[in-house]
């Protein structure tokens, strides 16, 4: 064999053996690995508004409440357009989609750092910041979500999603370190900036993607395919109790990340370095989690493995409500990373393979619904944490998300058996 062919040959080695490896098998497809791109450069630009949002509302007002109000405004901007955008993403190209509404959190963040490059940032400025990114993640997430199913098919899909949990997972543990760090070393804006370009390469990746499958669009009036895609998952217990599952994990459990500038300055005393860490420490745990979901392509037993795995992470998060130790907490945090990461996905790939492909988009718009209600559960942690304190408040919340897990799942025969 000469060199050519042995170039040649390693690329399509590496692709039989991925291929061959079920954690690891979208990886052989080379769209899914510009899917893949995408998702890293969005996940990246995300994680780092998270930080810079977090700590710049902090910074302006030190209030837990404003904290809460800012995530609540995005998440009722997602939960209103969210019905609407199934419907778009079941009757358009979801990549042209999914780009223009990759572009438009790039260009908020490129806005609010000028901002503060000027000194003139106010919170009414953050607020509609929320509202208007809010509203593109409404559209995009079920977007991209489908697109994954249109790149790999139900044969990959376990792989595909985990894979994209790591992927995020990766940029949860590298976006806020280098944001608490340009934060500490640069200044606020430099933070948004950054989350500008990482959202522009996003832009580019999906636009280069081309999907190997094509659903015909459903053409249907807008408020028909609204009531159409609410009634077909009210139906089916089976897709009830897995939306559930996720709608209890967003109000009660995801909620306590909009408290942790509370924890790492006033608890913790990590200061904003310790802050990007802490918000880590998940994306830490969720890297074994994800690719041990992914390893489960195929397998049976998902939906208990799945249930207890909520069970974990929400027992962890109680746990780090409690503890006033930074590296007991920031373990801890790991620890949850891996139930999450196994939740979320198994989540994710059981309701995709039980929604008819007429229904995916308007599906996972429903799923992604449950995103838009953390903000009301942020909203009440919030108001809970000025009467309570955020440690008793978060614990509350926690302690309540076990216990309707464990109803949804674990005493479900349906959910047990998927």
């Amino acid at each position: 064999m000469d060199k050519d062919e042995e170039a040649a040959a390693g690329p399509l080695a590496l692709r039989r053996r991925l291929a061959r490896a079920p954690a690891f098998s979208s990886l052989s497809l080379g769209q899914f690995r510009f899917l893949l791109a995408g998702t890293s450069a969005s996940q990246l630009g995300g994680w780092m508004e998270e930080v810079a949002r977090g700590w710049l509302v902090f910074q302006l007002t030190d209030s837990a409440f404003q904290l809460g109000l800012v995530a609540f405004l995005r998440g009722v901007s997602t939960l209103v357009f969210s019905p609407v955008a199934g419907v778009v993403v079941d009757r358009l190209d979801r990549r042209r989609i999914a780009a223009f509404t990759q572009a438009v959190p790039g260009t908020v963040a490129l806005l609010v750092g000028v901002l503060v490059s000027g000194g003139w940032v106010q919170m009414w400025h953050l607020y509609i910041m929320a509202v208007i990114v809010g509203a593109s993640g409404a559209v995009n997430i079920p977007a991209r979500q489908v697109l994954v199913y249109d790149v790999v098919g139900s044969e990959h899909l376990t792989s595909a999603i985990a894979l994209n949990s790591v992927t995020g997972n990766v940029s949860r543990i590298l976006a806020p370190s280098l944001g608490g760090i340009i934060i500490r070393a640069a200044g606020m804006a430099p933070a948004f900036y950054g989350q500008a370009a990482f959202q522009g390469l996003a832009v580019i990746a999906t636009l280069l993607l081309r999907p190997l499958t094509h659903v015909q669009p459903v053409r249907v009036p807008v408020m028909a395919g609204i009531r159409e895609g609410f009634g077909y998952v009210r139906r089916d217990e089976t897709l009830s109790r897995l939306v559930m599952m996720n709608v209890t994990a967003n109000v009660l459990i995801y909620p306590y990340v909009t408290m942790m500038p509370v924890f790492a300055k006033d608890l913790l005393h990590g200061g904003s370095a310790g802050y990007g860490l802490l918000l880590t420490g998940v994306g830490f745990g969720a890297i074994p989690g994800g690719l041990a979901a992914a390893s489960m392509q195929g397998w049976g037993g998902r939906g208990k493995t799945m249930a207890l795995a909520a069970l974990l992470y929400m027992g962890m998060v109680l746990a780090f409500s409690f503890s006033r130790l930074f590296g007991l907490s920031f373990a801890i945090l790991i620890v949850a990373g891996v139930g999450w990461a196994l939740f979320a996905t198994l989540n994710q790939t059981l309701l995709q393979l039980n929604l008819d492909n007429a229904f995916q988009g308007r599906g996972m718009a429903l799923y992604s619904m449950a995103g838009g209600l953390t903000p009301f559960g942020s909203l009440g942690l919030g108001a809970a944490s000025q009467q309570f304190g955020v440690p008793h408040s978060v614990a509350g919340f926690a302690a309540t998300g076990l216990v309707l897990v464990a109803l949804a799942g674990i005493a479900s025969r349906k959910i047990r058996r998927l």
